[in-house]
């Protein structure tokens, strides 16, 4: 439809309306809409960008529009080029993607650069430079306008994220039919050759192969027709993947929820991502054509040979068909660590030959775009993957996000009933390790730094390689057919943890650091115990000390081994050298209560004892036992 002219002066001379405009066509991109007016004018698209004010470099021969136009416009140069076209301001917007900025996270990382005055980045999220296409959309909906100058160069076909044409149910087109090359390649420009004048907007507007300086005329230009690519049978989606573009074109709705739909987006690219450096793990069963072309892209893109990698998702429609539908299925999946796990760099960093740059530039990104993932996401991903929150370049790690528990409510030894539900089915490793490693990793989640911090903070008193992950623990782990194993059982100990009463062990360590059983209540417990052939009570302080340690250690869920020596012989080396030996013979014997009687009665005194004594140090400072998310 043409357009009246304004009656209204215009604002600016140079940005008078123009003697003839056009009607926006549904979801027109603003490089579509100037070729189509270009078109209905009988000029260059060059004419049309000085007459709009979309040129932002004038020169004798060339006004260049810059392509990141097509995902905004100042708002002046919208005012202008609203005033030129005989557009509204809403109108003219609407031809750039920024009105899916809540939505899609890549359109709204663009408009925070150009907001401030920053050249914008090329992102894996957006074609910066090149544009899929239907031939079916392009020849038009047999309309006298659409006949004439063409159907819409969609907005969406800027996103990767789209792969199919819904209403023309095939898959959708990168490449000229004609010099088989991208319809737009290497070009900054709004519009490719845009002093080129009298081509169909669904004709190519790339070099002839061989021609490498710009063409000033048509002689050198590609010219084949975008519109008239028949339809094969390969060229049909199939239902699911039908489906899954639509639920795609779903979330960028206006009635959806904007932070969801965001962390849609962001948690498909990271994913897709790990797809395509583990493929064909990901790979489903039945060959489609999706799935052969995967197959061609990483034979052609990711050989042993290749140098440069991307892990993202490619130009080629029915490809990136492939590894969004296997991305989508993960992110849905009711499981999604057991879903994402094959795919975790981590694990295929050491057992896939894969070039570690790649794993480390996902490690990268998704540091990056951490913040913009769902708390789901989160999760999963900060446990699977050596990337860390950090204060800094360098700096401390940041605890885990969604923890809820504090650093003081983990026991300094894992609980033996946890150890026996949670790795009972663990071999090859000594249930000390698991149990230490447990309680010193759970630690280090709720409150950051090191594993060696973590474990000073428990009280445990070793030596940084003794407790971290690079020692039996870590060795031992590498040798698995499942290398997060033990994250994956931390993660069950630590939902055990949440759902149990929370307790203050640190309290009850900090209460107890420099206690001992009092000789009174010592001398109570002996003169109960029946006197055995061959056994006499032992009254002195030898004992006494050595059994305050079992207490400390049932009270605290610590080892006793690294109990605090008694106050009253701390100074004395040969003395503390005499309780550390009792200490081992004493709690060896009263954890091997069924080959004595003696210590069996004796341990039942000392465990009653110790209860009472622990409820009564928690009464001293009540600890909340409703577990609080801990935010990032």
């Amino acid at each position: 439809m043409t357009r009246i002219p304004s009656t209204e002066p215009p604002r600016h001379p140079a940005f008078a309306p123009l003697p003839r405009s056009l009607d926006p066509l549904e979801d027109e991109s603003l490089s579509g809409y100037v070729l189509r007016l270009a078109h209905r004018l009988g000029v260059s698209p060059d004419r049309v960008i000085r007459r709009t004010g979309l040129a932002e470099i004038l020169d004798n021969t060339q006004a260049m529009a810059k392509a990141v136009r097509s995902t905004a416009l100042p708002p002046a140069m919208a005012a202008e080029f609203a005033a030129a076209t005989r557009l509204t301001r809403a109108e003219a917007t609407a031809l750039t993607l920024a009105g899916w900025a809540p939505y899609y996270p890549p359109i709204a990382y663009v408009l925070d650069m150009l907001r401030l005055g920053k050249s914008a980045p090329r992102l894996d999220g957006l074609f910066a430079t090149t544009t899929r296409y239907c031939p079916a959309c392009l020849a038009g909906d047999g309309s006298p306008a659409q006949d004439r100058h063409g159907g819409s160069w969609q907005r969406v076909w800027r996103l990767p994220v789209f792969f199919a044409c819904l209403r023309h149910q095939r898959f959708l087109e990168h490449l000229c039919p004609s010099c088989q090359r991208p319809f737009i390649s290497r070009s900054s420009h709004l519009v490719a050759l845009p002093t080129i004048g009298g081509l169909h907007p669904a004709q190519c507007r790339q070099r002839r192969p061989g021609f490498t300086h710009t063409p000033r005329t048509r002689d050198n230009v590609c010219e084949g027709r975008l519109d008239r690519v028949p339809t094969q049978a390969q060229d049909h989606p199939g239902p699911e993947l039908l489906a899954l573009q639509e639920k795609i074109l779903s979330m960028l709705a206006p009635q959806r929820s904007a932070v969801a739909s965001s962390q849609y987006f962001t948690e498909l690219q990271l994913v897709a991502a790990l797809v395509i450096i583990t493929w064909p793990k990901a790979r489903a069963d039945t060959p489609t054509a999706a799935t052969e072309a995967a197959d061609r892209y990483i034979a052609e893109n990711h050989g042993p040979d290749e140098k440069q990698y991307s892990n993202a998702v490619p130009t080629d429609a029915r490809a990136s068909a492939a590894f969004l539908q296997a991305a989508d299925g993960i992110l849905t999946a009711e499981d999604l660590r057991a879903a994402i796990l094959p795919l975790a760099p981590a694990e295929n960093r050491t057992r896939t030959g894969i070039v570690p740059t790649r794993h480390q530039s996902w490690d990268h990104a998704f540091k990056r775009q951490r913040p913009a993932c769902s708390w789901r996401f989160r999760a999963v991903a900060e446990t699977l993957v050596p990337t860390y929150r950090r204060t800094g370049p360098g700096g401390r790690r940041i605890p885990m996000s969604q923890v809820g528990y504090r650093p003081e409510h983990i026991p300094a030894f894992l609980p033996q009933e946890w150890a026996d539900r949670h790795f009972s089915a663990f071999t090859g490793i000594s249930s000390l390790i698991l149990r230490r490693n447990a309680s010193t990793h759970l630690v280090r989640r709720a409150r950051g730094g090191t594993l060696h911090e973590a474990a000073q903070f428990l009280g445990i008193k070793t030596s940084e390689h003794g407790i971290g992950f690079g020692s039996k623990l870590g060795r031992w782990a590498r040798a698995q057919d499942n290398l997060h194993a033990f994250e994956l059982a931390l993660d069950a100990i630590a939902a055990d943890l949440e759902a149990s009463p929370l307790i203050d062990y640190q309290h009850r360590r900090h209460f107890l650091a420099d206690w001992a059983l009092t000789p009174e209540i010592w001398n109570h417990m002996v003169a109960q115990l029946q006197q055995w052939p061959g056994n006499r009570a032992i009254t002195d302080d030898r004992k006494r000390l050595a059994v305050s340690a079992y207490i400390w250690a049932r009270i605290t869920q610590g080892e006793y081994f690294f109990s605090p020596c008694p106050s009253g012989i701390a100074a004395d080396e040969e003395a503390c050298r005499l309780w550390k030996y009792h200490r081992r013979f004493t709690c060896t014997w009263l954890r091997q209560t069924d080959d004595h009687p003696h210590y069996r009665e004796l341990k039942v005194l000392l465990d009653d004892h110790a209860d009472q004594l622990a409820a009564a140090i928690d009464a001293v400072r009540p600890q909340p036992v409703v577990a609080t998310r801990l935010s990032g």
